[in-house]
């Protein structure tokens, strides 16, 4: 049984309407949990309402202030240590490269040229090895092998986009 409503007409303010007081209160003759809550509801709003003790709202207001202040401090601290732990890092960061600052310009490019030459040569070497690599290893495995796995990876995909839609869909509809 769904209490949802019921409790929001019991808790709030709100004026019903006759047809909403009427089904009311034939849910609350039917349902005990709601029946307590109605009991409990007008037991609060009859309660007698106290006056705060003398000098309440003064002290509230006080210790209101302190709390926003130690916030502040807080938050100040906070960032401060933010921003100092972001500069020592960025200063670790750029470290190594601090030494190239006092090269000339000539020494620079030519840094810059080989730099460019080492990555071109590796790269060179890598797809040479990785060419290798695929050469030696076709040669162990046979073509049919090569067609049936690539025809496997093909319906594997298919199925998964497959299945990947179809909880897409489920999704949606859900929602």
């Amino acid at each position: 049984m769904v209490h949802q409503h019921y409790e929001q007409w019991l808790l709030n303010d709100e004026r019903l309407t006759p047809e909403q007081e009427r089904d009311l209160r034939v849910h609350l003759r039917n349902c005990p949990n709601c029946a307590a809550l109605a009991r409990a509801n007008l037991a609060l709003r009859a309660a007698p309402v106290v006056a705060p003790p003398h000098g309440f709202t003064l002290r509230f207001q006080e210790r209101l202030a302190a709390q926003r202040e130690l916030q502040r401090k807080r938050s100040l601290a906070g960032i401060f240590l933010l921003g100092l732990t972001g500069m020592i890092a960025l200063g670790l960061v750029l470290l190594p490269f601090l030494p190239y600052l006092t090269l000339g310009p000539e020494q620079l490019f030519t840094m810059w040229v080989s730099n460019l030459v080492y990555i071109a040569i590796m790269i060179r070497m890598v797809s040479a090895i990785g060419l290798t690599l695929l050469n030696v290893t076709g040669a162990f495995i046979p073509d049919y092998a090569w067609i049936l796995a690539l025809a496997l990876f093909f319906v594997l995909s298919f199925g998964l986009k497959a299945s990947a839609r179809r909880v897409a869909q489920f999704a949606k509809s859900a929602a």
